[in-house]
């Protein structure tokens, strides 16, 4: 079984068109899509004449077999997280004031106004993102994954943390665990090829052919919009027990 995995679209329509045309040469069984299919920060990204979120979000809805959101797309529709990271979110969380909002985050959660142009969605896009989970649990032949747009106890992605270091890795692992999965599969870190976490392994891998590992991993894929950084996909093929990440430009 092939399967491609794409991450981080940021309203980038064209990348994405890029992305499936790729994808679709490869005859993938499946197509899984980590989440944040919209949002656009200024300071980030390059295309500010080239976003389309509901033309995303429509390709996403018709090509893809599984998705999970992200906090970007939480965020363009104003739900609060089910996997908070321990934050305290306010039911009214998105009518309160944003300096209320600023003060009380004291920079443990993402506000988004302060770089983020605000997205116009219309109906059945709004539909869509909002029957989306935070994780899924997808069975590839004799292989269980977990997908999430980040790392339990924050799927969503939606605190500011990035984990350096395995350990900070650990209650992810258990919950994979808990949930009979040996690899997971994420977005949100926009890595220039991948990251793969082990129970005792950081480790960045560049573009190309990776084998998998016989233990516990958490893979983070690149992200399809154009960024400063390389942007690009992900394949795993479950009969070569491989992963291989491909760049867009």
């Amino acid at each position: 079984m092939k399967i491609a995995f794409i991450s981080d679209i940021h309203e980038d329509y064209k990348s994405l068109q890029k992305a499936l045309k790729l994808i679709s040469e490869e005859n993938c069984d499946h197509i899984i899509c980590l989440g944040d299919i919209i949002g656009f920060a200024l300071p980030f990204y390059r295309y500010i004449d080239d976003r389309d979120a509901n033309i995303c979000i429509k390709l996403i809805k018709e090509n893809c077999t599984t998705a999970v959101i992200g906090n970007h797309d939480l965020f363009g529709i104003k739900k609060i997280p089910e996997f908070k990271s321990g934050f305290n979110y306010e039911e009214d969380w998105y009518d309160k004031d944003y300096n209320y909002r600023s003060k009380k985050a004291q920079n443990r959660i993402w506000l988004y106004e302060d770089n983020e142009i605000k997205v116009k969605l219309n109906d059945a896009s709004k539909d869509y993102l909002s029957t989306l989970k935070e994780v899924q649990f997808f069975e590839a032949g004799e292989l269980r994954l977990m997908v999430s747009h980040f790392c339990y106890p924050d799927f969503s992605g939606s605190a500011i943390f990035f984990p350096s270091q395995s350990f900070h890795l650990e209650k992810h692992f258990n919950f994979m665990n808990e949930n009979l999965c040996s690899i997971s599969f994420s977005g949100h870190g926009h890595p220039e090829g991948a990251i793969r976490v082990t129970e005792d392994k950081f480790a960045s891998l560049k573009f190309g052919k990776h084998k998998l590992l016989n233990e516990s991993q958490w893979i983070v894929v690149p992200c399809v919009a154009r960024t400063t950084r390389a942007n690009g996909i992900l394949f795993l093929n479950t009969l070569e027990k491989e992963i291989r990440t491909v760049p867009l430009k």
